[in-house]
Order: structure tokens, then C-alpha cells, then sequence
């Protein structure tokens, strides 16, 4: 009998369960991070396109306004933020605002205008909106 309990070739039942559990969850670990990481690449890519589109915009903002004396002013243009499976495309809408303010500095009043372009969308899967605003002072 003593010579049974010192035989230790093989495992046993309880080790080959621990050691299953053990490895699936680490399995399920490793997917929920490729998930995660996954999404967060497809956020800061929309991110990155709507702020694209905002300084963009502003870019032609500046060139209208140098060029025709006015902005270009507009509300709720769409824009085209990426293109999703199936042919969908994830769109979301473009605004620019223009306040007009004064400044003063040493006694001097400054006038200028404050133009705002906002670019806001849903964002797929968690149907969160996502709003970036792209602010330039003109004097």
C-alpha cells in the first residue's frame, strides 16, 4: 500500500481540471483584450477623420475669408466619417458657428470673431455621440 502512494506517474482528475480552468480563462482574458483594443482603434480612427474634416473645413473657412471677405458659414452638413461593413457608411454632421467679440489690451478695443466647427456622429456599437470642435479667433 505504501508503495501506491508514492506512485506519482500521471495526473489526476483535479489537476487536469485546475489546469483547464486555468487556461480558459486566460483564453477568454486574451479575447476580451483583442475586443477592447480592437474598438478602441476604430474610436481614435473616427476621432482622427472627424477632426480631419473640422481642420479642413477651417482651412476653407480662412481661404473664404481672406479670399471673399465673409465665411462660408452652414449647419448640419453631412460628412461621411468611415465606411462600414456591407457597404454602410457611418455619417455624421458638420456645423460652424461665428460669435463676434472684443477684446481689450492697454486701453485698445480689439475686435474678432470666434468661428467654431463641429463635427458630431453615433458612434456604432455602443450608440454614444461623439461631438469635436475645432475652434480659430480671427482678428
Amino acid at each position: 500500500m505504501i508503495a501506491r502512494i508514492k506512485n506519482e506517474r500521471g495526473t489526476t482528475l483535479m489537476e487536469t481540471l485546475a489546469s483547464t480552468i486555468i487556461l480558459s480563462f486566460a483564453v477568454i482574458s486574451l479575447y476580451i483584450g483583442i475586443l477592447y483594443a480592437d474598438k478602441q482603434v476604430q474610436r481614435n480612427y473616427h476621432d482622427r477623420v472627424a477632426i480631419l474634416h473640422a481642420s479642413g473645413e477651417l482651412d476653407w473657412q480662412m481661404y473664404c475669408k481672406k479670399n471673399t471677405k465673409k465665411f462660408d458659414l452652414f449647419q448640419n452638413r453631412s460628412v461621411v466619417i468611415d465606411k462600414l461593413y456591407k457597404g454602410r457608411l457611418l455619417k455624421g454632421l458638420m456645423s460652424t458657428s461665428l460669435v463676434d467679440n472684443f477684446e481689450s489690451q492697454s486701453g485698445f478695443v480689439v475686435p474678432y470673431s470666434v468661428l467654431e466647427i463641429s463635427v458630431r456622429w453615433v458612434e456604432p456599437g455602443d450608440n454614444e455621440e461623439r461631438k469635436y470642435v475645432v475652434r480659430e479667433d480671427f482678428y
